[in-house]
């Protein structure tokens, strides 16, 4: 039934953490470290277990309100800092484990604000500004201390213009984090009014950006890869096209592939 369905297709969507590049070492890494130095900083608390985990990125992402890593690290030390922060307090006694968060994260909506939802559930206990000023830190980089960004690697082998379709970018990403993905993929001169980005105020799970990209690039039925919930959720809510998982966070996924190149090879064929 899909490869048959995929004989419509003019036109891919791609997100790009995950999907085209892989950033397990920069963003989760990020969302660690900000975790943990916010705490050491900003509470005077001792950080005795690390931050985030790779089991709380499962709970996290397969959720679908939390398209914006910045929001995660936010949420994470306002709820730790609700639980009992404080001078000497260890992080371990007061960072949700992710089973813990796993039932805190069933009072938001998979759709709903995670920013108003964090304030409403745990206060302003956190400076959201002092926080994304230290994930952009870790990021982009400072001066003496070289920026995570630099850690991610392609998963795809080959340039934008070389798929043999229109190419759209749907990013949970701003426009400066997009450019230094391009830099890592060697995609300098993708046209960026051809991308969806964090900077446009419309955030997946919102089929907006689908919307905008199919306009863009004149497609009624586009290949979507995405390898979070926020992600099928926004395919689900557009109501056209394919969605394909990229990875192993959605196992539950009709079409899941390891990679976009596999992925292809499968469902298109004849665009190889």
């Amino acid at each position: 039934m899909f490869l048959e369905k995929a004989k419509e297709v003019d036109g891919l969507i791609f997100d790009v953490d995950g999907v085209l590049l892989d950033a397990e070492r920069s963003f989760p890494e990020m969302i660690r470290r900000a975790v943990e130095r916010g705490w050491e900083n900003f509470f005077d608390g001792c950080c005795d277990i690390p931050g985030y985990s790779p089991k709380h990125q499962q709970v996290i992402k397969r959720h679908g309100a939390f398209n914006d890593d910045n929001d995660i690290a936010w949420s994470l030390l306002s709820a730790a800092v609700a639980r009992g922060g404080g001078p000497g307090v260890c992080l371990s006694n007061a960072l949700p484990t992710p089973e813990m968060w796993e039932e805190e994260l069933k009072t938001l909506a998979p759709g709903g604000d995670a920013a108003e939802w964090v304030r409403e559930r745990f206060g302003e206990v956190v400076s959201y500004e002092k926080i994304l000023q230290l994930c952009q830190d870790l990021y982009f980089g400072v001066p003496g201390a070289q920026g995570l960004y630099t850690l991610e690697t392609p998963m795809v082998g080959r340039r934008w213009d070389a798929f043999g379709l229109p190419v759209g970018i749907y990013t949970g990403r701003d426009l400066k984090e997009l450019l230094l993905g391009f830099e890592r993929l060697g995609w300098h001169d993708f046209p960026v009014e051809n991308a969806v980005t964090r900077d446009s105020g419309v955030l997946k799970p919102s089929p907006e950006g689908l919307r905008r990209l199919c306009d863009r690039l004149s497609c009624r039925y586009p290949l979507f890869f995405g390898d979070t919930a926020s992600d099928q959720m926004a395919q689900a809510a557009f109501g056209r096209g394919l969605f394909v998982a990229i990875g192993d966070l959605l196992p539950e996924a009709a079409l899941r592939y390891d990679s976009v190149e596999v992925a292809l090879a499968d469902l298109l064929p004849s665009f190889q």
